[in-house]
């Protein structure tokens, strides 16, 4: 197309012709322009990810040794499963003592041999005052450190009264005597 030509078709088009194709001239340039400037962006940031992936290549591996789940001392320290009756009832006796009332408990007994553990779960429906429930719960788990509180459900009856219902489960860890198939 030669310069005489394009003259002739702009001047067909008219001056709306002409600003439209001047507008969409520099809409192009606009576009180009970001454009250019992301792909630089983008190389810059390729090359950034590349030194990174090289850099953790160079580090140093470390690798922990997996521990395990229940350590064997954890278990060589737990109380041996002849204890189980004499804790309980100190558990039931220390309740008693706080003046906790207690109509009756349930227990559970679960084995793991190929640990090694015992786990005697006590269910004690008790009532008494908030004061004598903490207190016992304080008591209780300073006394025998293989006792643990599994849950605690509590209920008062009436907003203003003094006693509460509490259901406290508990768990008496101990040693047993069979270890993967294996009597002592």
């Amino acid at each position: 197309m030669t310069r005489g030509e394009l003259v002739r078709h702009l001047r067909r088009f008219g001056l709306p012709g002409a600003f439209g194709l001047l507008c969409l001239l520099g809409a192009a340039l606009l576009l180009l322009g970001p454009v250019r400037s992301w792909e630089a962006q983008a190389t810059a940031s390729f090359a950034d990810a590349d030194a990174l992936r090289a850099r953790l290549k160079r580090q140093p591996v470390v690798v922990e040794a997996p521990q395990e789940t229940q350590p064997r001392h954890l278990v060589a320290s737990l109380p041996e499963v002849s204890d189980r009756q004499a804790r309980l009832g100190d558990l039931l006796t220390l309740a008693l003592k706080q003046g906790l009332n207690s109509s009756r408990t349930e227990h559970r007994i679960t084995r793991d041999d190929k640990l090694g553990l015992e786990r005697l779960r006590i269910t004690m429906p008790v009532q008494g005052t908030y004061a004598q429930l903490r207190g016992f719960i304080e008591q209780a788990l300073r006394q025998d450190p293989a006792l643990s509180l599994d849950s605690l459900k509590l209920r008062r009856n009436n907003p203003a009264a003094a006693e509460i219902e509490a259901e406290l489960v508990w768990s008496l860890h101990a040693r047993s005597a069979v270890v993967e198939g294996r009597q002592p």
